[in-house]
């Protein structure tokens, strides 16, 4: 899903604070420049926790974009300097761990592409996120007829371009996520759980052969950004159960449960057209409404529309300060006409309707600057299209061995289905399911991230029902 936090994009200069698994906000920026002198400073989404107010730490709840220091489209430059993509930027634009393993032999070859990137951003206000990810993935056994190992490869392209940051009104921005994914080794239709018989999405990366335009969105703030509309091509995920620890498969647990929950699906797997409504009414509390077109998909756009399937949702966060550190926690109720009839295979719309509501609950909370906690739970109808509940809880501790760059994450799902799977016969009532993943994330050097990544699934209602393993190692590329 990735889409979680916007981008992903983790802004760091200067001395750095982390607040929350892998949130890295920039600490102290004042002092750093853009290479060529421009008087611009990299723009900051993130602030240390404790320093925001109440309606600030409202507004990282809710997702909304409201950046720091971003200088808008709209506004004059100060600087008109010329166009040099010889600038040398040892990380990646926008992207600087602080303390990876290795010299990174990216540098000179990717010069060119991160000080265009720079100058993207100084000319035209426009923030350019390029990664590939790259995961080898095993499982321990499969059905018949089903090969056990494929790489799973995926190109994100991401920008985000802020027009306008008005004083007393709000941002306006424009959002755009291209992805392009391939499967290596085996046929594109090859999934870990379709191979094995597991109930569980353990690869979230994977999405087939295929390049979609995820997010084409607009974004309009009002009242100093306490209210923000948002239209366009979205993921629901970005603004409802909104797992901070578990947003970003690339980086965090490749398991779909964690980075969402089955119950809400399937929204919460896919990218769709909607309207977004976000506010934040008073201090440390947000409200999120949205009604999604579900029936269309990121491998098209409009196509699906006369369906007339929708999922619809209300989410209350609040955000406190506790500890003096990254405190969320939310309600979500939904309903939508999709069911377990609404579908025929992957998106294949067959027309039928079902009413189902659903009700949610996460809660998330860091203690200290290095261990964070979630627990998650959904509850559904029996006709909703995936599980009708499903309880997450899990750990990350972000600065594991003093790294600030490394993230290590452990996490358990338990999950009642609603669809039949493995080699269950059509009709029956399928049993229970869970799964335990843990990964380590070592920042190699200023560009590359290796994560091995360890899954079990408990009750996979395949073969002999022993558990099936998942190994994986995981690399992410950042241009």
């Amino acid at each position: 899903m990735v889409v979680a936090a916007l981008f992903g994009i983790t802004t760091r200069a200067g001395a750095q604070t982390q607040v929350g698994p892998t949130l890295q906000r920039a600490g102290v920026v004042k002092e750093y420049m853009l290479p060529d002198k421009s008087g611009l400073m990299p723009p900051v989404f993130y602030e240390p926790w404790d320093s925001m107010d109440g309606f600030r730490r409202a507004q990282f709840g809710a997702d909304i974009l409201s950046p720091r220091t971003f200088l808008p489209l709209l506004e004059p430059r100060p600087v008109e300097s010329d166009l040099d993509l010889s600038h040398s930027i040892d990380a990646p634009f926008d992207f600087a761990p602080s303390s990876p393993s290795f010299p990174d032999p990216l540098e000179l070859p990717l010069r060119p592409l991160r000080a265009a990137s720079a100058q993207l951003y100084e000319r035209c206000s426009t923030l350019a996120n390029i990664y590939y990810t790259l995961a080898l993935q095993s499982v321990s056994r499969t059905l018949p007829g089903q090969g056990n190992l494929a790489g799973i490869g995926r190109l994100d392209v991401n920008f985000l371009t802020v027009l306008a940051d008005t004083p007393g009104l709000g941002t306006s921005a424009i959002q755009i996520l291209f992805r392009q994914g391939n499967v290596i080794g085996q046929p594109s239709s090859w999934t870990p759980q379709g191979a094995s018989g597991t109930f569980f999405n353990m690869n979230a990366l994977d999405m087939g052969n295929m390049s979609t335009l995820n997010i084409l969105s607009f974004q309009q703030g009002f009242a100093d950004n306490r209210l923000v509309l948002n239209i366009g091509k979205m993921h629901p995920n970005q603004y409802f159960m909104l797992n901070f620890y578990a947003n970003d498969e690339s980086r965090q647990f490749m398991n779909l449960s964690f980075d969402g929950n089955s119950v809400f699906m399937p929204a919460q797997a896919t990218y769709s057209p909607g309207f977004v409504m976000q506010s934040v009414p008073v201090e440390d509390m947000y409200v999120n409404a949205a009604i999604f077109d579900i029936a269309d998909y990121p491998g098209n756009s409009f196509q699906n529309i006369g369906e007339g399937l929708y999922w619809a949702g209300v989410e209350v966060g609040w955000t406190p300060n506790w500890l003096g550190t990254f405190s969320r926690y939310n309600m979500t109720f939904a309903t939508t006409n999709a069911g377990t009839e609404s579908y025929d295979g992957y998106w294949n719309v067959t027309g039928i309707k079902q009413t189902n509501s659903m009700i949610g609950f996460l809660a998330q909370q860091q203690f200290g600057d290095w261990l964070g906690a979630f627990v998650e739970y959904g509850l559904g109808q029996s006709t909703g299209a995936v599980a009708q509940q499903e309880l997450s809880v899990g750990l990350s501790i972000v600065r594991p061995f003093g790294r600030p760059d490394d993230d290590f994450g452990i996490a358990y799902a338990w999950t009642k289905p609603n669809q039949v799977y493995g080699d269950l016969p059509v009709g029956s009532d399928p049993p229970s399911a869970a799964i335990l993943e843990t990964f380590y994330r070592w920042q190699i050097t200023n560009s590359m991230q290796l994560s091995p990544d360890l899954q079990i699934s408990f009750d996979p209602a395949s073969g002999d029902g022993s558990p099936v393993v998942s190994l994986a190692l995981r690399l992410r590329t950042q241009f």
